[in-house]
């Protein structure tokens, strides 16, 4: 049977990120800017997390210039006021929830001016129970809809639940109250244990309401892709390795929960990797070309708490530079055109000369901490870090060189090698020259650029010594960040400054030397380098 509704079912989707919501917002901004009647004409906003928090503020206040004004200004001062002991929440969800209710009030689910869905996840709990014995009753876990699209007598036959007696304000800050970020609210938790993106979820939703699928339109505004990956064996991995990870710097896991210690590859893979592509994927597959995801890829990780200048610019220079002309044709289309179209059919493949994929071939397993590698810059020169005049001193420079022959016998002083410091994510760079030499940030740390020698290592310089690999826009090659705080630094948020990394520079002395210098995501080349494995 033909659907009764006439028009498209338009669909606004957001998902989670903490401060990466700018690029959203962003996104949205050049959006509106194109056709001021979007908001008007979507008939739905659907949002996770931080998703949920914009989904708020347009239903308070349909401006994407607003939007910009919080993500630069009051929430990058609240994720300054960090707690960094993990016994208690980063962030007050008090907070939170009052920010909400300033701008939502009383008004709840059943009462906004648009078809929403808020996701969430509770925690469930165990209650007395009420008549019987008064036996203590589980009451299970439970994804959360908060949402006005359920509701019916079916709906409830069916174990449908919207929550839509819920306040505005509740839903959205249920949506967004991450564990270790912030505390629960009433039992629930953010949105990403229901999943990152909420799209698929909204679809259902509306093909529920009575909507054919060929009327369903969607764009999914998202946080930014960042490209995760173990480069751990994992063949022989047992709980402890999945849980805490086994100390691999090419590891690219970061840590998930707010003042988590170390990362946990299982935790990251089931909040983070199942949602990567999955739901933009099934989405496609559903909709077709009416389906489109906005989602620029970031060069390297930005924390949900980043508030440091570099990356807050880098968060909108994303945004600002990404191609959205497929969206536009998108809106043209289904925001302000209400022509039906008949949907296509795509018969199945039957050719059986194609071919199947065939399945990647495994390389040799290369093991970090017991391979020598050469520390090569990111230019078109082979130019890797090397001890000037291979010297065997404590203070000799870090230069660069070009690159010699795995065959050199003196290549020692171009080698180096990844040494446990005993703190996660952290990692001494030994010289293989013959001596106990570390690489090693040095100099007054109001310098601006930092000289980079190489020390034995001391107590009093552990944070010059110790370094992490951060992966660059270029995959295989990594900025090499100092644990070393800048010294202007006065905020507790460890990810409110700009971090210090290894570049090149000439000085007057016309020597190409290694120096600690701040991180530029914009001109990253000679700030980023590639490890070359000596076997």
């Amino acid at each position: 049977m033909a659907s009764p509704k006439s028009g498209y079912y338009t669909i606004l989707s957001f998902v989670g990120g903490g401060i990466r919501g700018l690029l959203s917002a962003t996104l949205l901004q050049r959006l509106f800017a194109a056709d001021p009647q979007l908001l008007n004409q979507t008939k739905m906003y659907a949002g996770c997390s931080t998703g949920s928090i914009i989904s708020s503020e347009l239903l308070a206040d349909p401006d994407p210039g607003n939007l910009i004004t919080l993500f630069t200004g009051s929430e990058l001062d609240f994720y300054n006021k960090m707690n960094i002991h993990p016994d208690k929440p980063a962030y007050p969800i008090d907070e939170v929830l009052g920010s909400q209710l300033s701008i939502q009030k009383d008004s709840k689910i059943s009462e906004a001016g648009k078809d929403v869905l808020l996701v969430s996840f509770n925690v469930g709990s165990v209650e007395k129970e009420e008549g019987g014995v008064g036996k203590m009753m589980p009451v299970p876990w439970k994804p959360m809809m908060f949402t006005n699209m359920l509701g019916t007598a079916q709906d409830k036959k069916d174990g449908l639940e919207g929550n839509s007696n819920t306040l505005i304000a509740v839903a959205a800050t249920s949506s967004g109250s991450m564990p270790g970020q912030l505390g629960s609210t009433d039992g629930n938790v953010d949105g990403c244990f229901f999943n990152h993106d909420p799209t698929v979820a909204a679809i259902a939703l509306a093909l529920r309401n009575g909507w054919e699928l060929h009327q369903i339109a969607a764009i999914t505004i998202g946080t930014g892709y960042m490209p995760y990956w173990l480069q751990s064996n994992t063949h022989e991995w047992g709980a402890d390795q999945w849980i805490n990870g086994e100390g691999n710097p090419f590891d690219n896991i970061t840590p998930f929960l707010m003042n988590q210690k170390g990362s946990s590859p299982v935790l990251d893979m089931s909040l983070n990797g199942t949602s990567t592509d999955l739901m933009p994927q099934i989405a496609k597959m559903l909709l077709g070309d009416r389906y489109v995801n906005l989602n620029p890829t970031l060069p390297c990780f930005i924390p949900e708490n980043s508030t440091n200048p570099q990356a807050i610019a880098l968060l909108q220079d994303s945004a600002n530079s990404f191609d959205i002309s497929k969206a536009l044709d998108l809106i043209k289309k289904c925001w302000s055109n209400a022509t039906l179209e008949v949907p296509l059919r795509f018969p199945e493949n039957t050719d059986a000369s194609i071919a199947p994929v065939a399945a990647p071939t495994a390389n040799a397993h290369i093991v970090p901490l017991e391979t020598q590698f050469f520390i090569r810059q990111n230019t078109s020169r082979p130019q890797v870090l090397d001890i000037m005049d291979a010297s065997h001193k404590a203070g000799a420079r870090v230069i660069l060189w070009e690159q010699k022959t795995k065959t050199d016998p003196d290549a020692g002083n171009q080698l180096w090698k990844f040494e446990k410091s005993g703190e996660a994510g952290w990692w001494y760079l030994k010289s293989q020259i013959g001596a106990d030499l570390y690489l090693t940030l040095t100099g007054d740390s109001t310098t601006v650029d930092l000289p980079i020698t190489v020390e034995p290592l001391r107590a009093d310089l552990r944070d010059r010594q110790l370094w992490n690999l951060v992966p660059s826009k270029e995959l295989g090659y990594y900025y090499i960040q100092s644990k070393l705080v800048p010294s202007a630094s006065v905020s507790v948020n460890p990810n409110s400054y700009v971090p210090t990394v290894i570049g090149v520079g000439t000085k007057n002395d016309g020597v190409t030397a290694a120096y600690g210098m701040p991180l530029n995501y914009r001109v990253y080349a000679h700030l980023s380098f590639a490890f070359i494995p000596f076997k």
